[in-house]
């Protein structure tokens, strides 16, 4: 069977990387009587207003990680170059 083709990760992604920890609910588990809970990193987004989560592979967390801050940080810039284009138009039609 051939190996999966490696996929170029997206440059931005809209979410939040975090670690989910939760219980299990299975009675033999190791969880059920105050031992450690299960950890996954996931991804957790909004879509459709709904929120969602996508468990992710371990060697895939740093680049999702970095694909989210650089959306948060180019979503911080449009949001500065908006409130500036605002402000000039406040500003030019309230000298008429």
């Amino acid at each position: 069977m051939p190996a999966k083709a490696k996929r170029a990760m997206p440059e931005t992604i809209r979410g939040t990387v975090v670690t989910q920890r939760r219980r299990c609910g299975k009675a033999n588990c190791r969880c059920a009587n105050d031992g450690p809970v299960h950890e996954s990193v996931v991804l957790s987004y909004s879509e459709q207003g709904r929120s969602r989560v996508l468990i992710l592979p371990r060697e895939e967390v740093e680049a999702v990680r970095a694909a989210t801050e650089r959306y948060r940080a180019a979503r911080k810039r449009l949001e500065e170059e908006a409130n500036a284009g605002l402000a000039q138009l406040v500003s030019r039609l309230r000298q008429r």
